[in-house]
């Protein structure tokens, strides 16, 4: 609401201006009974505020008419003020303001004559009152819509400039009135460039066309492809054009706009996170990832608990919701918690879910729980050795009793989930230092399950290396088609401590970088360089794997490549028939390379 006091310096001018040309006195009070203005004997009065009782007072109450006080000496309404108020006689007139009282305007007689004066012209001084209240009641009402388009507009402005896609505002005939700052960052512009016209940008873009293809079709909408160039650099961009229109006039347009790499990219990231995980979706050809998926499908279809184990990045949660979608309970909700990630205070109520008024700032009607979502589908309980171990006797309740109980809740709810647990940690090592229930522990490790990490199955590498290539290459809009073969050597040689979450990072950071066909050194991450800056310091000293590779040659070189042979070659190694064979496959040893090391041998002989 206006209040006269927020534009005094306004209102002060006005009452100088009508006292100027008139023989009386101007004094302006607002609704909290405090002068804002004065002139004259009266401008002394400026900033005091009178108490109720005043005549302002009963003006405020009774607005309907104005007020005339002949002779204030005489007056009832006088009563209460000052003895010796300077004041004779007095005409007051409401100020109205949106059906609202908000203040007076008065006309003071400060002598006999003039209180003669002001008796006498009282009826047309009462009309120039009503006159000035209602001029200063319009021009509150312009300021105070002048006020609220300048709010509106910055917030408008902020909105805008908040938005991430580029938008550009033009008049009829293109030219640029307003870009935001998502815009400049897209075309790489510092200035405003208002008053340019849009072709500066959008060479390609007829905008006349637009304007009377849009007409045609009676629509103020329309999507179109174009290019914006800027030295070497070329950017394909996706706009969107939105006529701005007046009675059927055309007054210009908003041009939104985005990178199309970018809208491929997020494209692709909402059908990721839409799609469906399956065990065809995890990749692997090592016999661990293969035995370990096939046992995954076999126990898919039961309500068992299961437990995952293995270090991180190892794609538990794959596993977890492939399991998922194998399982009956497939058309439920797969529900991911982090028992890492959610605070101490805050992980019963986000399990379990809460009743209104439960706590300070619990939502109106309150919450379910994690537990009550996945209910007739599965809840993945991640990272479950981060669990407080005050909490696990909860989670131990709930799993037996299948019911739970919101926070702040008095009656139990029945579930129907099943359990799905991961870990990295070494929960037995944990039961044993009372770290972890052991009660709880038995409950989850009905069905265990290990991922190896990726340095136990190099096999695997090659084949996520150039999934993942070909992945960030299509997001990217990147044409990669391999690595060169130091490259490729160095990967599959790094020990990967953050398995295939690391790889994937790593493959992602390479295609963003490379600028080649082809992934080279110079686009690896720092870590990976000094990795093999470290190994180039040992590469005179033979790896364990290069030991046990020659070893075996050399016992098959002995013994033969018969399967007898290979018995005495395997009981020679201090291993099994199993392992040699496992271990011929991890190698790629094969018979022919056996035959021709065997007859270099003889011919030396």
């Amino acid at each position: 609401m206006v209040q006269l006091k927020d534009v005094k310096l306004f209102i002060q001018q006005v009452a100088d201006a009508f006292a100027a040309v008139l023989d009386y006195e101007v004094a302006i009070i607002d609704n909290d009974l405090e002068v804002v203005a004065g002139t004259g004997k009266y401008q002394g009065e400026v900033s005091t505020q009178y108490q109720p009782g005043s005549m302002t007072h009963y003006l405020l109450n009774n607005p309907d008419k104005a007020l005339v006080v002949e002779d204030t000496k005489n007056s009832e309404l006088c009563s209460n003020c000052k003895d010796d108020c300077p004041v004779w006689s007095v005409i007051m007139c409401p100020i109205n303001f949106e059906d609202e009282t908000i203040g007076s305007l008065s006309l003071m007689a400060f002598n006999e004559k003039q209180r003669q004066n002001l008796i006498e012209e009282r009826l047309s001084l009462i009309t120039f009152l009503r006159k000035v209240s209602q001029f200063l009641a319009s021009s509150l009402g312009e300021r105070e819509m002048k006020s609220r388009i300048t709010v509106i507009a910055n917030k408008f402005r902020a909105v805008i400039n908040s938005v991430h896609e580029g938008i550009i505002a033009t008049n009829a005939v293109g030219r640029i009135t307003h870009i935001n700052q998502s815009a400049k960052k897209i075309l790489n512009i510092s200035s405003a460039q208002v008053g340019e016209h849009i072709n500066t940008f959008f060479s390609e873009l007829d905008l006349d066309k637009v304007f009377n293809n849009m007409e045609e079709e009676e629509s103020n909408y329309f999507e179109i492809k174009t290019e914006y160039t800027k030295g070497n650099t070329k950017i394909n961009l996706i706009c969107n054009v939105t006529l701005i229109k007046d009675n059927g006039n055309v007054l210009g347009a908003t041009i939104s706009f985005r990178k199309l790499d970018e809208m491929k990219r997020l494209a692709n990231e909402i059908i990721a996170e839409n799609k469906k995980t399956t065990f065809d979706d995890i990749k692997g050809t090592s016999n661990q990832i293969i035995k370990v998926k096939k046992q995954m499908q076999r126990v898919a279809k039961t309500d068992s608990t299961i437990l995952i184990r293995g270090e991180s990045g190892t794609g538990k949660s794959m596993f977890a919701k492939a399991i998922h979608e194998e399982s009956d309970r497939s058309s439920g909700a797969f529900v991911n918690v982090n028992c890492a990630a959610i605070p101490e205070s805050l992980l019963e109520s986000e399990l379990f879910g809460y009743e209104e008024g439960a706590f300070t700032g619990a939502k109106k009607g309150g919450k379910p729980g994690k537990f009550e979502i996945a209910h007739k589908g599965t809840i993945f309980l991640d990272e479950i050795g981060d669990m407080p171990l005050h909490f696990q006797v909860k989670l131990l309740k709930v799993i037996e009793s299948k019911q739970i109980e919101r926070v702040g809740g008095v009656k139990s709810i029945d579930i129907d989930v099943r359990i799905i647990a991961a870990t990295h940690q070494n929960l037995e090592k944990m039961v044993e230092e009372d770290e972890f229930r052991k009660d709880l522990f038995y409950r989850l490790n009905v069905i265990p399950f290990y991922i190896p990490p990726l340095r136990e199955r190099e096999e695997d590498i090659c084949l996520l290396l150039h999934s993942f290539l070909k992945k960030y290459s299509n997001l990217l809009n990147k044409e990669i088609t391999g690595f060169t073969e130091e490259v490729k050597r160095e990967l599959v040689n790094y020990s990967w401590p953050g398995n295939v979450r690391e790889l994937e990072n790593t493959i992602e950071y390479a295609v963003n970088l490379e600028t080649a066909r082809y992934i080279t050194k110079k686009s690896l991450p720092k870590r990976i360089k000094s990795n093999q800056a470290e190994n180039s310091n040992f590469s005179n000293i033979p790896t364990i794997n290069e030991l046990e590779k020659r070893a075996i040659i050399e016992a098959l070189k002995k013994f033969g490549i018969t399967s007898k042979a290979k018995e005495k070659a395997a009981k020679a190694l201090g291993i099994g028939r199993a392992t040699l064979y496992r271990k011929l496959k991890k190698f790629n040893i094969e018979e022919s390379q056996i035959d021709i090391e065997s007859q270099k041998e003889k011919k030396v002989l």
